[in-house]
């Protein structure tokens, strides 16, 4: 783990929950009950957020695994690693639950579409958040 931007790690956690929390919690919740015949509430919620928190903290911790080793430095850098490891693996793995699974095509753009936006602005802030001395470009 050498070589890890943990505050950028700590900085794309607390703004993937953030879009997570804005995207599913008040742009597409309706949609996203309606798709998925899912009402998360009360305890059951709350150990849903706890449990989405670590998948995002295991996502930032590889973004910035994989950024520090490709070298993807800068806000622009590490948007696009990001962007790469979310169309080449998350969306990819995503796919299966449409492939051979039976959800919703029509929460494709949803769930893509906070992926996309959740791996962008992780590889983003990995790559160009630095404490202390000026951040590369």
């Amino acid at each position: 783990m050498k070589g890890i931007n943990w505050i950028g790690v700590i900085a794309a956690l607390v703004a993937s929950q953030a879009i997570g929390f804005v995207w599913y919690g008040l742009l597409f919740e309706a949609q996203w009950t309606d798709l998925t015949g899912i009402a998360v509430s009360g305890s059951e919620g709350s150990t849903a957020m706890a449990l989405g928190a670590v998948q995002n903290l295991v996502i930032a911790i590889g973004l910035g695994w994989l950024i520090a080793r490709t070298g993807m430095t800068g806000w622009a850098g590490g948007a696009t690693a990001g962007l790469i490891a979310c169309l080449f693996f998350g969306l990819a793995t995503m796919a299966l639950r449409f492939i051979y699974g039976d959800d919703n095509p029509g929460l494709i753009p949803i769930d893509g579409g906070y992926m996309l936006i959740q791996y962008g602005v992780s590889g983003a802030l990995i790559g160009g958040v630095r404490l202390g001395r000026t951040s590369p470009a």
